[in-house]
C-alpha cells in the first residue's frame, strides 16, 4: 500500500479517534445481529474485518472458539486480548491472509464502503467463509428517505456523521454508496444469499416494514450457498 491509498488510511485512523466504551448491545445497535448469531450458534471460528473496539471485543469473544481480527492498523494496541483472539495487520483491499472456508462467520461492520474494490471485497468475504457459514455485513444505505431528501433540497446526503466536513473527512471517508437491492445483487454474485436484514438506530419496528426506504444503517445476514 503506497502513495494516496496510504495517505486515505492513515488520515481515516487519524480521525477515528479511540473507540466508544460499550457494556451491552440493544436491538438499536448495528452489532445486536452478530451478538444474537453468536449466541444462537456458539463455538464457531469468526473472523471481523476491521476492528470494533476492545469492549465489543470482550462482549462477543465468550461466544466463540476462535476470533480472528483483520485490520489496518494494530488492533492490539498493547492491550491484553483474551485468549481466543488472534489479530493480524493487513490492507483489506489486497487478498486477505486467510485459506478458503476457514471461518463460520465472517463480520464486516461499516467496513466495505471504505474499501476501493467492492467486487473484491465480497469475493474475499465468501471465499474465507465456509459453505453454510454465516456473512453479517454492516453498510449504509444511501437510498434512506433522508438520504433523497437531501438529495431533492440540493443538499450531499450524509451516510456517515454531520460533521465531516469541518473534520475535512469526505463523507467520513466513504468511498462507495449501497441500496438494498445492489448489496444483495452483489453478494449474489459470490453466492451469499440474503436471509435476513436488522436495521439499525431508534423505530426499530417501522424500519422492518420498508428496510430500503427507512433504514439509513443496515445490517446484512447473509448464508453461503453449500454444505
Amino acid at each position: 500500500m503506497t502513495g494516496a491509498a496510504e495517505r486515505f488510511y492513515e488520515r481515516v485512523h487519524a480521525l477515528g479517534g479511540a473507540h466508544p466504551q460499550i457494556t451491552s448491545v440493544g436491538k438499536a445497535h448495528r452489532y445486536f445481529s452478530v451478538v444474537e448469531s453468536l449466541r444462537t450458534r456458539p463455538q464457531q471460528t469468526v473472523c471481523e474485518l476491521g476492528f470494533g473496539g476492545h469492549s465489543l471485543l470482550n462482549i462477543l469473544s465468550p461466544f466463540v472458539r476462535e476470533y480472528h481480527i483483520i485490520d489496518i492498523v494494530d488492533c492490539a494496541a498493547g492491550k491484553i486480548l483474551p485468549d481466543n483472539v488472534r489479530t493480524y495487520c493487513g490492507n483489506l483491499d489486497n487478498p486477505f491472509p486467510f485459506q478458503d472456508g476457514q471461518f463460520d462467520s465472517v463480520i464486516a461492520m461499516m467496513v466495505v464502503e471504505h474499501l476501493y474494490d467492492p467486487f473484491h471485497a465480497m469475493a474475499e468475504i465468501a471465499r474465507i467463509c465456509r459453505p453454510g457459514g454465516t456473512v453479517i455485513i454492516n453498510l449504509p444505505n444511501i437510498a434512506a428517505l433522508k438520504c433523497r431528501f437531501s438529495l431533492l433540497l440540493g443538499r450531499m446526503p450524509v451516510t456517515s456523521t454531520k460533521d465531516w466536513y469541518e473534520k475535512r473527512q469526505w463523507d467520513g471517508n466513504h468511498l462507495h454508496y449501497f441500496t438494498v437491492a445492489d448489496t444483495k445483487r452483489l453478494a449474489g454474485l459470490y453466492g451469499l444469499r440474503l436471509e435476513t436484514m436488522h436495521p439499525v438506530g431508534q423505530m426499530v419496528w417501522l424500519k422492518r416494514l420498508r428496510p430500503h426506504l427507512f433504514c439509513h444503517e443496515i445490517s446484512y445476514i447473509f448464508r453461503k450457498d453449500g454444505a
